[in-house]
């Protein structure tokens, strides 16, 4: 398996959020290490955590990992993150596997529009940002709300996750109401006949 640089960089990033809990003397030297990583030592890194395992986004997209779908179509599946930056954060997830950001397809890319334009409608944030993101090898899409309190990420529990999709779900009817102008009836005078004697 050979990596591109952006996944290897990817990699070093998701490498270094893990060691953010240690003490200050040994996160910076857990740093150090991590940058000066070779590219073949990350691949080789990688190819053992996922050794002869399928990816975790392949799972998701094959219904093999249980999770709270939004929406599906032919080419992608949209699920709530458990890992959330805000409520209603989604992830569009490709059926088949991209690797480079260049290669998302439109179809996919309007999919996660219309999810972003869904989650506007019923949660009503500030606005929704739909990014192309590298993840775990992966090219996926990120759906995410911004109420203008802040993004900060959260685990998020299923029944929780569930509730969201519920809102998301819900169908609102705004009730128009017409006016209906009443026609002033004209009433037609009677008809008066003159008398006739016979």
């Amino acid at each position: 398996m050979t990596l591109t640089n952006e996944q290897i960089v990817e990699a070093k990033k998701q490498l270094s959020a893990q060691i953010q809990h240690l003490p200050d003397a040994q996160k910076a030297e857990a740093q150090k290490q991590i940058d000066g990583l070779s590219n073949e030592a990350i691949e080789e890194m990688i190819a053992q955590q996922t050794g002869g395992r399928q990816e975790i986004f392949r799972m998701i997209a094959s219904k093999k990992v249980d999770s709270v779908v939004v929406d599906e179509n032919s080419d992608a599946i949209a699920v709530l993150s458990i890992r959330s930056l805000s409520r209603g954060h989604t992830i569009v997830i490709p059926k088949k596997a991209v690797r480079e950001k260049e290669k998302m397809g439109k179809k996919i890319v309007e999919f996660a529009t219309g999810i972003g334009k869904k989650i506007q409608d019923s949660l009503k944030p500030k606005k929704v940002d739909v990014k192309v993101e590298l993840k775990m090898g992966e090219v996926v899409l990120e759906v995410v709300p911004d109420y203008g309190d802040g993004l900060k990420e959260k685990e998020v529990s299923k029944e929780d996750l569930e509730q969201v999709l519920k809102e998301i779900n819900v169908i609102k009817i705004e009730k128009k109401v017409e006016k209906i102008k009443k026609k002033k009836v004209v009433q037609a005078k009677p008809l008066k006949l003159k008398r006739r004697i016979p």
